[in-house]
């Protein structure tokens, strides 16, 4: 599973405070309690969590209704809406408990838990599984590797290079190899040319300035995303696979993977990421009370016309501007 952090500091203990040993120590315990508790247990205890932190947090309660307001605008009623941001914090709540509790994960457990759609048996010449944080997109890539072996897991930098290794350690408790930030483009190329996979959450908002592109989403609102899928596709001639967890009404997940995507021989990184979304949006909209709304997705806004649609915490930059301006039309 590849996902994007600000660096920090070394992985190592060297520097590390009295303070980021007590957020250490509170992710192990609250990994003990976890894990020590059934899945149902967890699975209701998320929406207390979810609630209960849907109300202590009124900046992001406010990024919830600024993103919903840039999405569906005035035609949904503002109770719809603060509903939907509410469930989305259970949602996000559930995957991140889930996520302690994925050292309990076994062949039956999945099997009884996740309904696989698309996934084959055997071992895809080199596949890449792109999805949104929508449901419990941890557990997609914990799935694969029920049915494909383990896949690679890179290494995050954390401030507290102790709580990295600790995550590093549930998302890698079905056996995904973790792999350091330095030098993981090489290992990773390496790894798609062997026939090997990972797993990619593709809907983080970049800066301009870093290995991103623009792509469309809900109808005009551009926004700069990681290329690092479309550019390994490109160069491996590796398969792109969307993917998504949907939550069913008996509280297991229905695992979705789309067929590999039809990639053009001249397709640009762009145009890739942006077949993507296309396929991914649609569930977004079906389910929305499900995605990440209290993340800032739309951190830049282009200069002039049609800013007036994007949240009030967007920021024109000319380096956006630049970059929009480069970028081809949505496909």
């Amino acid at each position: 599973m590849v996902f994007h952090r600000k660096a920090g500091q070394n992985r190592g203990g060297a520097g590390v405070t009295f303070r980021q040993h007590l957020e250490h120590a509170g992710l192990v315990l609250a990994g003990w309690l976890v894990a020590s508790l059934s899945w149902r247990w967890v699975v209701c205890g998320s929406r207390v969590i979810g609630s209960l932190a849907y109300r202590l947090d009124p900046k992001g309660r406010r990024v919830c209704r600024q993103n919903l307001d840039a999405v569906f605008g005035e035609g949904m009623a503002p109770a719809e809406k603060d509903r939907i941001a509410k469930a989305g914090y259970r949602s996000f709540a559930r995957t991140m408990l889930e996520l302690f509790w994925s050292p309990n994960l076994t062949a039956g457990k999945m099997d009884r838990m996740f309904r696989s759609e698309g996934l084959g048996q055997g071992r895809p010449g080199g596949a890449i599984y792109v999805t949104t944080h929508s449901s419990n997109f941890e557990w997609l890539g914990q799935n694969v590797a029920r049915f494909l072996g383990p896949g690679i897991v890179v290494a995050q930098r954390l401030k507290n290079p102790l709580l990295g290794a600790g995550f590093d350690r549930l998302r890698g408790s079905t056996g995904h190899a973790i792999i350091p930030q330095e030098r993981a483009i090489a290992r990773m190329l390496k790894h798609l040319r062997e026939g090997g996979y990972f797993c990619a959450v593709v809907d983080l908002n970049l800066d301009p300035s870093e290995a991103s592109v623009i792509i469309d989403e809900f109808s005009g609102l551009k926004t700069c995303v990681t290329q690092l899928h479309a550019a390994l596709a490109l160069h491996t001639g590796a398969a792109i696979i969307p993917s998504e967890c949907i939550p069913l009404a008996d509280g297991t997940y229905r695992m979705v993977y789309h067929p590999p995507l039809e990639i053009a021989p001249d397709a640009s990184a762009a145009e890739i990421a942006q077949q993507c979304w296309n396929v991914l949006e649609p569930g977004i909209l079906a389910r929305p009370e499900h995605w990440l709304w209290s993340y800032k997705h739309w951190r830049f806004r282009p200069s002039g016309d049609g800013a007036a649609r994007y949240p009030a915490y967007a920021n024109s930059a000319t380096r956006f501007d630049r970059a929009l301006l480069a970028s081809p039309s949505p496909g």
